[in-house]
């Protein structure tokens, strides 16, 4: 077993380096916290049930731009804000076809 020894002062200082650290990570993403908050995303499954449809007509929907998604790796997730303008009768804006 191997014991090593610090001095007080420099624990002291790796801990004040330490606090740095985090308050610079917290102050830069302090404006990017609030955008998170703010999006609540839905997998393809909370979706469906939200809409009460199949993933078959969900697909649809992606397809002819009634309801937007994203993809991250493979999976697709959907902003719950546009799920339920849909569900209200109010769909979000089509895509525009190029």
């Amino acid at each position: 077993m191997e014991i090593t020894v610090l001095d007080i002062q420099i624990l002291k200082v790796l801990h004040k380096e330490v606090k740095e650290v985090s308050n610079l990570i917290a102050e830069m993403t302090a404006p990017y916290k609030a955008l998170q908050q703010a999006t609540k995303w839905l997998d393809q499954q909370e979706a469906c049930q939200l809409l009460n449809i199949s993933k078959r007509t969900l697909q649809t929907y992606r397809a002819k731009g009634i309801l937007g998604a994203t993809q991250i790796n493979r999976k697709t997730y959907f902003r719950l804000s546009e799920v339920e303008l849909l569900m209200q009768g109010e769909r979000p804006l089509k895509k525009q076809k190029k």
